[in-house]
C-alpha cells in the first residue's frame, strides 16, 4: 500500500559519527598503494617496450623485474624516513 501525500515522513535516524582520522589513514593508504602500483605499472611497460619491440632483451628483462621490486622498497625507504 503506497503511503499518502498526507502521511507524517518517519523519524530521522541518529547516525553514528564518523572516525574521521581513521578514514583519512584509510584514504592515505589507498592513495599510497596506488601511487606505487602505478610507478610498477610504468616501469613494466618501459621494459616491455625494450623486450619486445626495440630489441633488447636482457634490459627488458632487467626492467621488468624492476617493476615488481622497485616500488615496495621504495614504498618501504619513505615509510622509514618519515619516522
Amino acid at each position: 500500500m503506497a503511503a499518502s501525500k498526507h502521511e507524517p515522513l518517519p523519524p530521522l535516524r541518529e547516525e553514528s559519527p564518523m572516525d574521521y582520522a581513521q578514514h583519512e589513514a584509510t584514504y592515505s593508504g589507498f592513495v599510497t598503494v596506488t601511487k606505487y602500483t602505478i610507478m610498477g605499472i610504468a616501469i613494466l611497460m618501459v621494459g616491455l617496450y625494450f623486450a619486445v619491440i626495440a630489441g633488447q632483451p636482457v634490459l627488458g628483462l632487467v626492467l621488468v623485474l624492476a617493476s615488481f621490486v622497485v616500488p615496495p622498497v621504495v614504498g618501504v625507504l619513505s615509510e622509514i624516513s618519515k619516522k
